[in-house]
């Protein structure tokens, strides 16, 4: 995985994706398909009116059908501000509603020993109508594979 982070005016902004260098094997992108899908279930999932652990169900219950569960190691994400770790987090238990205004990383993963992490993380901030991206940099596999 590689990262970026900027941080305009005091405040923090998180950047990450899965690369390649070389092109990956079947196992990698099986991996990097499901960590694609998680993030953008969880994006589309963020919305006003919304509680941080509905976002957290809607993404669990799509590890559990495709039996992921025993990859996942984190939330599906938290807020920025001040500080790059802040709650409210996208996770079980966390009753925040989602307003307008709250600025979210949302970086679902998976983790598999002797494959390795895949993680894209993106900073978004709700708006009245859902989310808008604050972080542009290509998604898709062919763009994050470095030839060897």
């Amino acid at each position: 995985m590689t990262g970026a982070a900027s941080s305009v005016w005091g405040y923090n902004s998180e950047l990450e994706r899965t690369m390649f260098v070389g092109e990956p094997d079947d196992q990698q992108k099986f991996f990097f398909d499901h960590i694609l899908a998680l993030q953008t279930l969880a994006i589309e999932a963020i919305r006003p009116g919304r509680t941080c652990d509905e976002v957290d169900h809607e993404v669990r219950a799509y590890y559990e059908r495709h039996d992921l569960m025993r990859y996942w190691k984190h939330h599906v994400g938290h807020t920025l501000g001040l500080r790059y770790h802040e709650g409210p987090f996208l996770d079980l238990g966390d009753p925040t509603e989602i307003k307008p205004g709250m600025v979210f990383t949302v970086e679902p993963g998976l983790y598999a020993a002797g494959v390795g992490g895949f993680r894209h993380s993106d900073t978004v901030v709700v708006t009245e109508n859902g989310i808008e991206s604050l972080t542009f940099y290509p998604r898709d596999l062919e763009s994050l594979i470095i030839p060897a």
